[in-house]
This record gives structure tokens, sequence and C-alpha cells, in this order.
């Protein structure tokens, strides 16, 4: 388990900087790192589909808005959503195309839908202890990045520090994927040409409609 310290002490390993105390000392990393916190947390949550920062929940229509032409009901995104990863009108997250992101709110024909997504209720300073390990590692080399700039006077120090930072973002979704145990993969084009599924993306099957997270190519793409 880290701490917000502990972050901050890596990013300074890989700035190649003096240590530094505590979150409080009087060093000219230490406001850099404050300044640029917030938008590096941010920022790492909406980098992948963390499982440690998703969040489901309901979602009822609220009759003070007006919905989107073309709608019947229109919603409030919940406290702490900082991204979608799936919208469906089952708890079960089956597929689901029946309605559109606009204006800050949700619109549906559906009276009730439901919502998986990305939350911000594990960004807080005290939460920074649930962090996976690759996933604070990952925020570490992202602040040292984002503050090489101010910090140092090298490009060359920047240039190996964007090469650290896409690794270990690529490596810090590949160890959460393998903690999930319920996504499905889909038959590539191929495939479902051959059973008469026509159009990739087409209706059926289960796990919501999937808005968030990265595009792979499925069994039988090449």
């Amino acid at each position: 388990m880290a701490t917000k310290l502990e972050v901050w002490k890596q990013a300074l390993v890989h700035l190649e900087k003096e240590t530094i105390v505590t979150l409080n000392d009087d060093a000219e990393a230490v406001y850099a790192f404050g300044n640029a916190w917030a938008g590096v947390v941010e920022e790492a949550f909406n980098a992948g589909d963390w499982n440690f920062a998703k969040a489901s929940t309901a979602l009822a229509a609220n009759g003070a808005l007006v919905p989107a032409l073309g709608w019947a009901h229109a919603f409030d995104y919940p406290p702490g959503w900082l991204r979608t990863i799936a919208v469906s009108d089952r708890p079960g997250f089956a597929t689901f195309h029946d309605y559109a992101d606009e204006g800050g709110y949700l619109h549906s024909s559906a009276p009730e839908l439901y919502l998986r997504f990305i939350s911000d209720a594990n960004a807080a300073d005290d939460r920074v202890s649930t962090w996976p390990t690759m996933f604070w590692r990952y925020v570490a080399l992202k602040l040292a990045f984002d503050t090489c700039g101010r910090l140092t006077s090298g490009d060359t120090l920047e240039d190996k520090l964007r090469v650290r930072m896409e690794k270990a973002l690529l490596k810090a979704r590949n160890v959460d994927a393998r903690n999930e145990n319920n996504k499905v993969i889909q038959p590539g084009s191929w495939l479902r040409a051959r059973r008469g599924a026509g159009v990739a993306g087409g209706s059926g099957g289960s796990g919501g409609t999937l808005v968030g997270g990265q595009i792979t190519f499925g069994e039988g793409d090449v």
C-alpha cells in the first residue's frame, strides 16, 4: 500500500532529484507536485477501466429536466462520476443502445437506467492506499513527466519519462485486466460473417453498451 508521500518520492526518483521528508517540505518539487497533482490523478483515473475505481448505480429519471429532442426522459450523472463505462436498461447490463449523452445529462426513452462508471471515490489523498501497485507507480511517472519541464532542463529526461510512462500505463492496464472475471471476448468480423451475424457491433448478448476502455480486435480479426 502506498501513500501520497511515497508516490511523490517515487516521482522524484524518476526526476533524479533529492527526496523529501514530508508533503510540506520547502522544496520546489513540492510546489510543482502540489499544483499538478489533482490534474495528474484525474487523468490517470480516466486512462483505463480500473477495477478499483469502478462503480455501478441505478438512475431514475429527473422530472425537473427537459429531455433532449427525441427522448422521453433525462437523467443526472451520479456524484463522483468521471467517465462512463456502460449504460443499460437492465441491472445485468444487457446490450442497450436507446440513450444519448447530451448537454451533461443522459437521455433515454427508458424510465430507468443502470450506469457503470469510473468514480472519483478513491481519488482522494486519503484513499491512495487503495490504489493497486502498478497504478500508483504509473501515477508517479505521470507526475514526474508533467512536472519535468519545470523541475529540470533536460529534454532527454522528458523523452525517457514519456516512454517509461507509456509502458507503465500499459502494464497497469494489463495487470488490472487479469483481475476481471466477467469480460466476454466477442467473435471477430470473420467469424461473425461465417455465422451470418452481420455488421460488427450488432445487438444481442450481454454486458451493456460499452462506451469506455480500449477498442481491440476480436478473435478472428486479422
